[in-house]
């Protein structure tokens, strides 16, 4: 097999990011064959990355005219799952930035579709294929804090940066806030846990941040609770007013039977906290004597994780990891099967916001 040819279909700053990512990394691999964007500026700028690549505006066109092996998108959310359809039909291997869809229907038929096709659908949950998040995941797995029973995720951060037409702020377009920016979260929390949802409900509003303005407006800020089958509870925090400061950002946790992890994030630590650990020594008048050990702290310090664009550490690998799903025909890490409920739990919990009940996620789906 000789290089793989790509297609960006999306040109803006994530859609360069990707062609910097193959045409520096991968270039024995792979190259980028075809640029599609429908805004001249943004497609010159991207085709300045990749002066071979042939310079398309309409995605169809460019299904239709180039022989790809795959494509990546990167456009505004709704429009992940017709552009991604569409490649599948041509035969062609997707890698879609996440959210997967921004509605239900469009994330279940873009799972069946890619089975159905014989094609990778991967999804850019880049975090999962960072040292430090597998790290996490190793932490959990070896049983270092024993059963979870809860997992959180704080993100107090400022608003979102602008994009073209504004069209992230718009919930019809973006998915809202949550599905947007936290389904690499619930993605996270979903894989720490091993288990499905069974119930989400979601607290939230508009209160500071005002860009377009109306009722489609995504909020900017919310408490969302999952319920999972499994019977771990999660929760998960967003500000998006919250102060700059030198604190992390964004902060995960998982607290079992047997200790306690969290993230530090900015200082490339994961602290474990191991539970006082009590050992019967005798009996005396009948009355237990316990031996205890004390708290037991570790901290885990991984290497100063890669700076790529915009701090989104696993960016570089997740490419490597399209790659290699393509040539070996094994799904990736970050398949769409695999990373459903990441996107469908911030899709329920922007449900329930507006309707203020519980969604049973069986009943829902």
């Amino acid at each position: 097999m000789g290089r793989l040819k790509f297609g960006c279909i999306g040109a803006g700053m994530m859609g360069r990011q990707h062609i910097r990512a193959i045409r520096d990394h991968y270039p024995e691999e792979a190259e980028v064959r075809a640029i599609c964007d429908p805004e001249p500026g943004e497609l010159a700028s991207a085709s300045e990355l990749a002066p071979e690549a042939h310079r398309h505006s309409d995605y169809r066109k460019m299904l239709d005219e180039e022989e790809l092996d795959g494509v990546f998108i990167s456009t505004p959310n709704f429009l992940h799952a017709e552009i991604a359809l569409r490649s599948l039909e041509r035969g062609v291997h997707v890698f879609s930035e996440k959210p997967v869809a921004t509605t239900k229907e469009d994330c279940l038929r873009m799972a069946e579709e890619a089975e159905e096709a014989g094609r990778v659908l991967m999804i850019g949950h880049e975090l999962r294929y960072s040292e430090y998040f597998r790290t996490v995941k190793q932490i959990v797995d070896e049983g270092k804090i024993g059963r979870p029973y809860l997992i959180w995720c704080k993100e107090f951060r400022g608003p979102f940066l602008p994009k073209v037409d504004n069209w992230i702020q718009d919930s019809r377009r973006s998915g809202g806030a949550l599905v947007d920016k936290n389904s690499h979260h619930f993605d996270l929390m979903n894989w720490y846990i091993g288990s499905k949802p069974a119930r989400v409900f979601g607290m939230g509003g508009k209160g500071v941040v005002e860009v377009i303005g109306g009722e489609e407006e995504v909020i900017d800020h919310a408490v969302v609770s999952v319920e999972y089958d499994n019977r771990v509870k999660g929760c998960l925090l967003l500000c998006m007013f919250a102060p700059s400061s030198t604190e992390d950002t964004l902060e995960f946790g998982v607290l079992g039977d047997k200790g306690m992890l969290r993230t530090r994030i900015s200082s490339h630590e994961i602290l474990v906290w191991e539970r006082e650990r009590e050992e019967e020594v005798e009996y005396r008048d009948r009355a237990k004597v316990l031996k205890k050990e004390g708290n037991n702290s570790i901290t885990y310090k991984i290497s100063p994780l890669r700076k790529e664009w915009g701090g989104h550490y696993g960016f570089r690998e997740e490419h490597g990891a399209f790659i290699k799903a393509i040539e070996k025909g094994e799904p990736p890490l970050t398949d769409v099967r695999e990373c459903l409920y990441g996107t469908l739990i911030p899709i329920a919990a922007e449900e329930s916001i507006r309707t203020g009940k519980v969604v049973e996620m069986e009943e829902w789906l």
